[in-house]
């Protein structure tokens, strides 16, 4: 299982790397001045899809550099988020072609918020054994306070934006770059403040036995 599962990260990079090739390609080049609002909206919906999926590859990188995949639920789980994610440019050519802008963003929102959830469900999965140390249980609470906040927010964005027609394509792009940099910046602060994740688990490990030898 653990080396399916090493290959697979590999096939990961390779199934994004893709996906984001096919979608700068579905980008057609303006032959005319007429052309260029359309290019030019092409060229912000594959803007928007690029931050997402690079959102998508730093927080399943960041998941699975904390807890290794080792159920083969998770594993499953893993497979059919990455399945999903194969759909990107399908999404993004009906917000670019579709009539009814409303259902476009629909779809869209709906495919970003199950790619999103399965990501971070994997981690919430591998530490619902009974048996949780106090760490676990700490890192336990985290991801499931995350996963659902996740879907409330992403849940409101859709409803916002299909309101807002076009415009409200446009929200996608706050989001997804805001969440990578608050992700970022918290992730940075904690290696700086305890040096890594490893340390971060051993510190909790150090408090939890000093609280039971009181």
């Amino acid at each position: 299982m653990k080396k399916i599962i090493e290959r697979f990260d590999v096939l990961s990079d390779a199934i994004i790397a893709i996906v984001m090739t096919i979608l700068v390609l579905e980008i057609k080049a303006p032959t005319t001045s007429e052309q260029l609002p359309d290019f030019i909206k092409e060229v912000s919906l594959y803007l928007i899809s690029f931050v997402l999926l690079s959102n998508i590859w730093y927080r399943r990188a960041k998941i699975i550099g904390r807890q290794r995949i080792a159920r083969s639920e998770s594993f499953l789980i893993d497979v059919v988020a990455h399945a999903l994610m194969t759909l990107f440019p399908l999404a993004i050519k009906l917000l670019v072609s579709y009539d009814d802008t409303q259902v476009a963003i629909i779809i869209f929102g709906v495919l970003n918020l199950l790619v999103m959830s399965l990501v971070n469900l994997i981690p919430i999965v591998e530490l619902s054994h009974g048996n949780r140390t106090e760490v676990e249980q700490h890192l336990f609470d985290f991801y499931v306070r995350i996963f659902f906040f996740r879907i409330i927010v992403n849940i409101i964005l859709i409803i916002v934006a299909s309101y807002l027609g076009r415009f409200g394509v446009y929200i996608y792009l706050f989001l997804p770059i805001a969440d990578f940099i608050s992700s970022y910046l918290r992730d940075r602060k904690v290696e700086q403040y305890w040096g890594d994740d490893e340390a971060l688990k051993e510190m909790m490990a150090k408090r939890s036995s000093r609280r039971n030898e009181k």
